[in-house]
């Protein structure tokens, strides 16, 4: 995570990415990744395109997601 928010602070872009069954394999292979290894996440980072949209941050309800003591 902190290389994430240091990235941004130095204006970067950074995308993060779980690879799973082949594609971890796969990547795992042409990485030359020792077999008892395995790759949690792939973070890429580098400078976003000038006219790439920005998404809008989403800003959840916090009375229906969180709960004390009961169930939905």
């Amino acid at each position: 995570m902190y290389s994430l928010l240091a990235a941004a602070a130095e204006g970067l872009s950074c995308s993060m990415r779980i690879p799973l069954n082949k594609e971890h394999d796969l990547i795992k292979a042409k990485l030359k990744v020792p077999p008892t290894y395995m790759i949690p996440a792939l973070i890429g980072i580098g400078y976003a395109a000038p006219d790439e949209p920005q998404l809008e941050q989403c800003k959840p309800d916090l009375d229906k997601q969180i709960r004390f003591g009961r169930w939905k």
